[in-house]
């Protein structure tokens, strides 16, 4: 008579050779392949409950065959909203139940036409944009700087097509409508003379109905000094003042938000002007300076110049000041900012500030300079979040003109540049098509346009696209905290908890972001979690095991993953709706039932065959079996003593009697935590030892093999009704 041991031995030496034996077995294919073709096809619970072949095979697959007739039990369960603490499966004292409803996804997903992650995405690209915005200003300027100097006429200025780009885009002048033959003229119009070019454009525009924007052109021969046969008059073709005024200008006709350089150039303006500042009318006659000071001290903005003139001039010794009398503390500091007289002179021997007012003054500039446009950017945030959740096509989407706007800015995308149907062809594009009309266009605006939205050919919403869906999302972060804080006790479960947390909130905010098998192999943060969730060790997993693990074809029989000996790693790659070409695809999402969760409930079938045909022969090895599944993912002593399988089998190991589950529960437990440390089931070879003295033992005790433990393992003995083991399952109080 073959010994358990050997029995047990024979199966595992090998184990996906086994699992492969029995997965050839005619009845086990069979149900697995309609398993497999027919599961997409269902779209209730019902239609699920009502399909036998479906229903009996999943609820084999997780341990539940002997509730199979508990149809109505089964439908709460699957209705579960796992999200909810309270929820029907969640409150079942039996894991196997919520692990049952964690494999269906009954509550069809919202459609969204953009998700959280997507928004913020195309938030962080608006913010960049304004970041580009403002170095784009940087370099144009830059350059600007640069060859200004070296122009010696206005032929040339003209001629010179970036630097007098930057010019017109200063004074706002369209160069399309204009021959070089007229900006020559302007410029070297004599301003003073009435009878100059420009001046008569100026007095036909005044007598027109018509603005032939004569007022830009004028500002255009001003900022310049050319005589009027075109040469420059004096030592360059602008003062440093003029220079200064079309800088001024380009900034301002090109910043949407103030930034950084705005700081840094009124600082430096402020800087310069107030050192030479004589009379308060000096501040309020130069709109730069008067900004600034409105800015720093968080004046209204509509403030009148007499009243920052009666402020700054009140004498703080008399306590009926016009500054204390009408704004109190907050205008008596701004007057205490400046040293100007009552008749709004500086004070003799003074300078209109001193080093530390004007340090007061520019460290204020530098906290409110943009509390203005910051506040505005907030406000057309905010009215884009709440608007998208009303959207759900994309003629909603395009009709919005500040939506529009938004998105033109964080894309790169000129009004105009794109007719509605151009756009709304790239918004419903299906990005895994290479010929879909984003991907056929080659403009990489339009293909990120089309990633950030949710639309279906139709052009309507639906359900986003992510990298899992949520609910294997939800469960991989409770699996990595549990894998995490397993065994640990205080101090060390505290600090480790917390640390477990951490990551698998990290995982559940960022996860929805990736959109490749490349991106989540970039953040090994992501994969770790993930790893340690399924129960690897993520320090003996290299990078470029992962990346040929995730270049693999889960079709394909022969590729990487499906070579593996250990089957988790074909589910981990399951679990994620990529294609061979670690690309995003819909393909993989499912109906009811992800992709992942399919071939986890085909593997646990394949284990439950093959433990069940190996009971028949020998319960022993069955036991065995089932303990080695089930035993490293045991949490404490509580959690063996309520299967009866593996509380058989410790028993048998360390040779208590069969009445040793009479005992008080308590005292069961403690005798666990003596004899079995849970936390070497871990180890593979601290498992093996156990389980060769598991068959020793089990040999000793069952001769024949036909002990009452292939009654435990199959659903206990013949006193025990299917309604008793329903009752069992009872709801927490």
């Amino acid at each position: 008579m073959v010994s358990t041991y050997l029995s047990y031995d024979l199966v595992v030496r090998d184990m996906k050779a086994t699992l492969n034996r029995t997965a050839s077995d005619a009845q086990v294919s069979r149900e697995a392949a309609y398993y497999e073709a027919n599961i997409d096809k269902v779209s209730s619970v019902d239609e699920f409950l009502d399909d036998y072949r479906l229903y009996s095979y999943a609820m084999k697959a997780h341990g539940l065959e002997d509730m199979i007739y508990a149809k109505a039990f089964m439908k709460k369960v699957l209705e579960s909203d796992l999200t909810d603490q309270d929820s029907y499966a969640n409150k079942l004292t039996d894991d196997r139940y919520r692990n049952f409803a964690t494999a269906y996804q009954f509550n069809t997903a919202a459609s969204d036409a953009q998700s959280d992650a997507q928004e913020t995405a195309v938030f962080n690209l608006y913010s960049q944009a304004q970041l580009d915005e403002t170095t784009s200003i940087k370099e144009a300027t830059a350059y600007y700087q640069s060859v200004i100097d070296n122009v010696t006429s206005a032929e040339q200025l003209v001629s010179t097509n970036t630097l007098f780009g930057y010019i017109l885009d200063a004074y706002g002048i369209d160069r399309t409508y204009y021959s070089d033959d007229h900006f020559v003229q302007v410029l070297t119009s004599d301003v003073s003379d009435p009878n100059s070019y420009v001046n008569q454009l100026v007095a036909i525009d005044a007598a027109s109905d018509n603005d032939y924007n004569s007022a830009a052109f004028l500002t255009l021969a001003k900022a310049f000094s050319f005589n009027t046969d075109g040469s420059v008059s004096g030592t360059s073709s602008q003062t440093d003042a003029q220079k200064e005024a079309t800088i001024s200008a380009y900034v301002e006709a090109n910043t949407t938000y103030a930034s950084e350089y705005t700081l840094e150039r009124e600082q430096a303006y402020y800087t310069g002007k107030i050192a030479t500042i004589s009379t308060v009318d000096e501040i309020t006659g130069d709109d730069r300076l008067f900004e600034y000071v409105k800015a720093a001290f968080q004046l209204d903005s509509n403030l009148l110049r007499s009243e920052f003139y009666n402020i700054v001039t009140s004498d703080l010794g008399d306590p009926t000041n016009y500054a204390a009398m009408n704004g109190g503390s907050a205008w008596t500091s701004v007057a205490a900012m400046f040293n100007f007289g009552t008749d709004g002179t500086v004070k003799s021997g003074m300078t209109a500030q001193d080093e530390t007012q004007l340090a007061i003054t520019q460290s204020a500039y530098a906290n409110h300079y943009d509390d203005a446009d910051a506040e505005d950017m907030a406000t057309l945030l905010d009215y884009y979040s709440n608007t998208l959740t009303d959207i759900t096509s994309v003629g909603d989407l395009l009709d919005d003109s500040s939506i529009r706007a938004i998105l033109f800015k964080a894309f790169g995308i000129e009004e105009g540049e794109y007719s509605d149907a151009q756009l709304k062809k790239a918004l419903t594009s299906d990005l895994t098509d290479p010929k879909s009309y984003a991907n056929k266009s080659r403009d990489q605006r339009l293909i990120n346009l089309a990633s950030a939205f949710n639309f279906d050919g139709d052009g309507e919403a639906e359900p986003p696209l992510l990298a899992q869906n949520e609910i294997t999302i939800t469960t991989i972060a409770k699996a990595y905290i549990v894998n995490e804080i397993r065994y640990l006790k205080d101090p060390e479960l505290k600090t480790a908890k917390a640390d477990a947390q951490a990551e698998a909130e990290y995982y559940q905010k960022n996860i929805i972001g990736i959109t490749s098998a490349a991106e989540l192999l970039a953040d090994r943060r992501l994969v770790d979690v993930v790893l340690a969730a399924k129960g690897f060790d993520p320090k003996e997993v290299t990078d470029d095991f992962l990346k040929q693990i995730f270049q693999s074809d889960l079709s394909d029989k022969k590729s990487f993953v499906n070579k593996q000996d250990d089957e988790r790693w074909a589910e981990l790659l399951s679990s994620f709706n990529f294609d061979s070409k670690g690309l995003l695809t819909r393909d993989a999402v499912g109906t009811v039932q992800q992709r992942g969760a399919v071939l986890e409930t085909q593997n646990l079938y394949l284990h439950q065959m093959l433990e069940e045909d190996q009971g028949n022969s020998n319960a022993g090895v069955r036991l065995a079996l089932y303990f080695e599944r089930v035993a490293p993912t045991l949490t404490d002593a509580y959690d063996l003593l309520g299967d009866d399988a593996l509380l058989e089998t410790f028993r048998v190991t360390f040779g208590f009697s069969s009445d040793f589950s009479n005992m008080d529960i308590d005292m069961q437990a403690s005798l666990v935590e003596k004899n079995l440390k849970l936390s070497d089931m871990q180890d593979p070879e601290k498992l093996k030892k156990f389980l060769h003295r598991f068959t020793a033992m089990y040999d000793s005790e069952n001769g024949d093999y036909s002990s009452s433990a292939l009654s435990v393992l199959s659903g206990g003995s013949a006193s025990i009704s299917a309604d008793l083991l329903l009752s069992i399952a009872t709801l927490k109080s």
